[in-house]
């Protein structure tokens, strides 16, 4: 293997630049669109892209051995699969356990039940002060 030094042309790094502010306005673009639950993988596409571009040319895995770059690119696969795994697992986990599927509503049917309390878990009382005698209370 020969220690050749490559020197990249100035028109290359602005087309990357160029390329890279174009995928930066593309990705603020498609935060404004509504995809559902491709947002994320639309959003986790474009990132990758990025990192790929800069990673090839600005850190010259284009030019140096091959081992780096397959080492690059095999840990990108990992790296998306796990994530791949990870979005499976809360896009599709309310056909399994239906009760955890939706958020919280702090005002469903079971709290309705409930005392209502203030910020301090004091239940609210209409006819009587719970502060009252209370010093340390603010």
């Amino acid at each position: 293997m020969s220690e050749e030094h490559h020197i990249t042309p100035l028109k290359t790094y602005l087309l990357v630049a160029g390329t890279l502010f174009f995928l930066t306005a593309v990705t603020v673009w498609a935060s404004y669109i509504d995809l559902g639950s491709f947002n994320i993988v639309l959003a986790l596409l474009i990132a990758g892209t990025k990192a790929g571009i800069v990673a090839t040319f600005f850190m010259h895995l284009l030019w140096d051995d091959k081992k780096n770059a397959t080492i690059f690119v095999g840990s990108l696969m990992f790296l998306a699969i796990f994530i791949g795994i990870t979005m499976t697992d809360t896009e599709f986990r309310g056909a399994v356990n239906p009760e955890i599927k939706d958020p919280i509503n702090k005002r469903a049917a079971f709290y309705n039940s409930l005392p209502l309390t203030d910020d301090h878990g004091y239940p609210l009382d209409k006819e009587k002060n719970h502060h009252e005698g209370d010093k340390d209370h603010h």
